[in-house]
C-alpha cells in the first residue's frame, strides 16, 4: 500500500512545476533486472562464520504507466494507471556456517529451569519455616507433618499444593524434593538442599548440559519461486500540504513456492529443525479504497484470498524429547517428530466499508476448523475494530488425544459442547479480542 502512496506522489511532483495545463505521461516498462547474483561473506570479528547467498534470477518492475496530471487555478488532479509493482525472484539460496551457542541445548536448560521452579519455592518455603521452627521451639522437626501441625506451613497453597512433588527432611544436612508419580518426569532423580549452606546440589543431569561448549550451526534457506503482481489505478487530487487519492486495485497476486529453511548442529542430523513451506498464495480482486498521504485509507469493497498449504515443521530430537512436548505431541497423535498443517485458507469478501463476509479453514492431521459468518469494521482509527456476527465455528478433533482433551475440559467444567455426529458447532460473535460463545 505505501509504495502506492509513494508512486502517486513522485509521479506527481512534476505537476508543481507546470502552469496551467495539461500533461500526459506514457512509460511501458521501468524497473530493474539481475541473474545469477553470488554473494560471499565472513564477519571480520568471526572468522569461523560464512554467509553465502545465490540468486539466479530477480526483476523488479512497473509496467504500462499512464500518467494525466491536470494544473488549474483550482486545484490540482492526477490520474495514474499502472501495473505492478511486479515482483519474481527464483532459485534463492542462503547458506550460513555459524559458531554459536546450542540453542537446543538453551531451550531444555530453560524448560528443566521452569519444571523445577515448583519444587526450588517448595524447599526454600520449608527451609524458612524450619529455621522459625526451631527458634520457637529449640529443636528440628522430625517431618514435614511437624510443620504442618504447628501451623509452619500450609500444604493447600503454592508451591506445597502441587502432589507432583513430596518432600522429605534429613536434618540437620539436607531437604529432597522427589518427583511422584502424576510428575511429568516421575523417574528423575531428586531435588537435593544443602540445609547447612542453604544451597541446592546441581545433579548431573543440569551440569552435562550447563558444560556444553557452542557448535557449528549449519543453516540452509532456500526459495524456488517468488512473485508479486498488481494492477492499479489512482486518481488523486494534490494542493501543497496534502495528498488525497483513491486506488482501484483490479487484481494483485502474491505467490511463494517450495520454500525451506533447515538449521543443523555439527553435522546431527537427529537434530536438524527443518521448516518447508511448498505454497503461499495471496490474491486480491477489485479492491476499492481511498484516503491520504499522512492517514490510514479507508477501504469500501474487494475481495481477497490467503492460503498456505502443507506447512510442516520437522522438530529436533532433543526438544521431542522435552516431557511437556512430548506429551502435547501425543495428545495430537504425532508420533514422527513432525507438526504439519496441511491446509490454512482465508476468503474475505468486503461489501462496503462496514460490512464483511468470511471463510476460514484450519486442516491438519489431528483437528479441521472451519469458520464462515459476517464481521463488520470501524475503520476510522488507527487499529480499525473488528466485531464478528453470528459466525458459526466448526471443530472436527481427528485424533484420539484431542477427543480426550475436549471430553476432560467438558467434564471439568461441566459443560457439553453442541455436536453434529463427531463435528462440534458454536456460533461466537462480539470484538476479535473479547469474544463471546452462544451458550457458554
Amino acid at each position: 500500500m505505501k509504495i502506492c502512496k509513494y508512486l502517486t506522489w513522485l509521479l506527481s511532483i512534476p505537476i508543481f512545476c507546470q502552469s496551467n495545463g495539461i500533461m500526459n505521461t506514457d512509460i511501458l516498462k521501468t524497473g530493474f533486472y539481475f541473474e545469477n547474483l553470488n554473494f560471499d561473506w565472513t564477519p571480520m570479528d568471526k572468522e569461523m562464520d560464512l554467509h553465502t547467498i545465490k540468486i539466479g534470477e530477480f526483476k523488479f518492475a512497473f509496467s504500462d504507466i499512464e500518467t494525466k496530471l491536470i494544473n488549474t487555478p483550482v486545484g490540482r488532479t492526477a490520474n495514474i494507471r499502472f501495473s505492478g509493482p511486479e515482483l519474481s525472484l527464483n532459485n534463492m539460496t542462503i547458506k550460513s556456517s555459524i559458531l554459536a551457542e546450542n540453542w537446543i541445548t538453551k531451550e531444555k536448560i530453560r524448560r528443566l529451569k521452569i519444571r523445577e521452579k515448583i519444587p526450588k519455592d517448595g524447599i526454600e518455603t520449608i527451609s524458612n519455616a524450619i529455621d522459625l521452627f526451631k527458634i520457637d521451639l529449640g529443636r528440628f522437626p522430625s517431618s514435614i507433618n511437624d510443620l504442618v501441625i504447628y501451623k509452619y506451613i500450609n500444604m493447600n497453597i503454592y508451591p506445597l499444593n502441587d502432589y507432583s512433588w513430596k518432600y522429605i527432611l534429613q536434618l540437620p544436612t539436607q531437604l529432597l524434593a522427589i518427583p511422584t508419580q502424576i510428575n511429568t518426569v516421575p523417574e528423575r532423580n531428586a531435588l537435593v538442599y544443602n540445609y547447612e549452606t542453604k544451597s541446592f546440589q546441581l545433579d548431573s543431569k543440569t551440569d552435562s548440559l550447563l558444560t556444553i561448549p557452542s557448535v557449528n550451526w549449519q543453516y540452509l534457506f532456500e526459495l524456488n519461486n517468488l512473485s508479486q503482481t498488481f494492477s492499479s489505478t489512482i486518481e488523486a487530487k494534490i494542493n501543497p500540504d496534502s495528498l488525497h487519492f483513491d486506488l482501484i486495485m483490479k487484481r494483485g497476486q502474491f505467490k511463494i513456492s517450495n520454500t525451506s529453511f533447515s538449521a543443523i548442529p555439527d553435522k546431527s542430523l537427529n537434530e536438524r529443525t527443518r521448516i518447508t513451506l511448498p505454497e503461499l498464495y495471496v490474491d486480491v480482486n477489485d479492491m476499492i479504497l481511498n484516503g491520504t498521504i499522512s492517514d490510514n485509507p479507508i477501504i469500501h469493497s474487494g475481495s481477497g484470498k490467503f492460503r498456505i498449504k502443507n506447512f510442516e515443521v520437522k522438530i529436533p530430537e532433543g526438544i521431542r524429547e522435552e516431557p511437556e512436548i512430548q506429551s502435547m505431541l501425543e495428545t495430537m497423535g504425532i508420533w514422527n517428530n513432525s507438526l504439519m498443517i496441511r491446509l490454512i485458507e482465508f476468503n474475505v469478501n468486503i461489501i462496503n466499508q462496514f460490512t464483511s463476509e468470511i471463510d476460514f479453514k484450519f486442516h491438519t492431521p489431528f483437528l479441521k476448523i472451519s469458520i464462515q459468518g459476517g464481521l463488520s469494521l470501524r475503520q476510522n482509527s488507527s487499529s480499525p475494530d473488528i466485531l464478528l456476527h453470528n459466525t458459526e465455528v466448526k471443530l472436527q478433533p481427528i485424533s484420539l488425544g484431542i477427543r480426550k482433551w475436549i471430553r476432560k475440559w467438558e467434564k471439568d467444567n461441566g459443560k457439553i459442547f453442541l455436536r453434529k455426529g463427531s463435528t462440534i458447532v458454536l456460533t461466537i460473535d462480539g470484538p476479535i479480542n473479547d469474544l463471546r460463545i452462544h451458550g457458554y
